[in-house]
């Protein structure tokens, strides 16, 4: 397995935050369970000089890029319109 680092950027509109709070829970439950598969390593809110989330970073695992693509388009913040702009990019976190 690989691991991928993902950052996403959340929409700008009005409603943005509504709909990240809306899916949040969903959101979190759904990496908990991919934690216990070990897919999901490590993830966190993004946050404005506010302190409001304005994005996401995740290392995820998985087979190929293809396949991490895969995993992260049935996400309730991809589904949900959470997030507008991600990256995907090989990663390997420190074994230390």
């Amino acid at each position: 397995m690989q691991q991928y680092l993902v950052l996403a950027d959340d929409y700008t509109d009005d409603e943005a935050l509504s709909r990240r709070l809306a899916v949040r829970g969903a959101h979190l439950a759904r990496v908990s369970v991919e934690k216990t598969k070990g897919l999901f390593e490590v993830g966190g809110a993004k946050l404005n000089a506010e302190g409001k989330m304005v994005g996401s970073m995740l290392v995820i695992s998985a087979e190929n890029e293809t396949a991490a693509w895969q995993w992260l388009n049935v996400d309730p913040y991809v589904t949900g319109k959470v997030w507008e702009k991600i990256t995907v990019t090989m990663f390997r976190v420190a074994n230390v």
